[in-house]
């Protein structure tokens, strides 16, 4: 899915995610994006503007001792660009 977001955090060298506000969100909720490139050195900085394309991937835990289960939903990118204003 492509979505349009600003970038609430620095991005950091050693770390492929960013932490983005998906334009049009009402509450502003910050949501972690998980790359398969890094984003500092794609040269994506707090407060840029960027379309990415978003995937979700669900990871599903299973307590050992109660067997309940735990369900995440985690958000990756393949792809982004920064939009110029």
């Amino acid at each position: 899915m492509k979505l349009r977001a600003r970038i609430i955090e620095e991005t950091s060298p050693q770390i492929n995610t960013m932490i983005v506000v998906f334009e049009g969100d009402k509450k502003m909720q910050h949501f972690e994006v998980k790359c398969s490139f890094n984003p500092h050195q794609a040269k994506f900085r707090k407060w840029d503007v960027i379309i990415l394309w978003v995937k979700w991937e669900s990871e599903i835990f299973t307590e050992p001792k109660t067997g309940k289960k735990s369900y995440f939903t985690h958000l990756t990118c393949d792809k982004a660009f920064e939009i110029s204003d």
